[in-house]
């Protein structure tokens, strides 16, 4: 397996220290190169061609969303690490490939450089359940926007989504809650709006006001006449199904 050669750009030296100890334990990754500028960034991408280039954002003379515009290495794969989720959308227009946000969760940065690797596993020392965690792509994401910032979350931590006066407010899966320190997001997109930014195989509406991740439904049942769906982590929050759904359930999960 060749080796990823990758440069680290951020202005904090404790920022580059850090993110440069927790990529030595993917020992086919070589570091070749560290800027403290975008400028610097810039001329070291066209200098070493690197496979990776690890760009924080808000860096001085160029940040790090110019750099991506504006290098002419066009095989350098760009990975911004940031401590703000708000560039989240700009960055993947600049076809970046991973958006990581500060601290850096080894877990999340393990998934980054798998998918990197084209899905094969750099690290010997990852554990079996990380060496068989799928790379977080874009399209396993929902960019949530409100006002003028944006929030990146994984549609495996949304357990459900509810209408709340034209606006969509997403309940957080428990791991979620604890990745993004809240338990419900707001987004400034209405629920039918929301809806169609995500995978109908995945995400099922249960009622005008809700959706749920069928990939957290525990089971359903019926109390006078009106369906209910119980989600894993949320024990005693019952959500109501319409009558018009409530086949649709019962085909889906006669089981349980």
């Amino acid at each position: 397996m060749r080796t990823l050669r990758a440069i680290i750009a951020d202005d904090e030296l404790a920022a580059r220290r850090k993110l440069r100890s927790m990529l030595a334990k993917f020992p086919q990754l070589r570091i070749v190169a560290e800027a403290e500028d975008g400028d610097t960034a810039l001329s070291l991408i066209d200098k070493h061609r690197p496979d990776i280039a690890f760009l924080d954002i808000d860096m001085p003379v160029l940040t790090g969303m110019d750099v991506a515009q504006k290098s002419e290495c066009t095989k350098v794969r760009i990975v911004f690490v940031t401590a703000y989720d708000h560039y989240a959308v700009q960055a993947f227009d600049t076809s970046a490939v991973d958006y990581l946000l500060k601290p850096v969760n080894p877990t999340r940065l393990a998934q980054c450089i798998e998918k990197l690797n084209g899905g094969h596993h750099l690290s010997a020392n990852a554990s079996k359940e990380n060496s068989h965690s799928a790379a977080s792509s874009p399209e396993q994401q929902l960019a949530i926007r409100h006002g003028a910032a944006v929030r990146i979350v994984e549609l495996k931590h949304i357990a459900w989504l509810e209408s709340t006066e034209g606006y969509c407010r997403i309940h957080l899966s428990k791991e979620g809650q604890l990745l993004h320190k809240q338990n419900n997001l707001i987004a400034d997109t209405s629920l039918v709006q929301t809806h169609s930014l995500l995978p109908e195989a995945q995400f099922l509406r249960i009622s005008r006001a809700s959706i749920v991740n069928i990939n957290h439904v525990v089971r359903h049942w019926t109390e006078k006449r009106q369906m209910y769906i119980s989600l894993q982590g949320f024990d005693n929050q019952a959500l109501p199904v319409s009558r018009r759904n409530a086949s649709v359930i019962r085909r889906r999960w006669n089981a349980l």
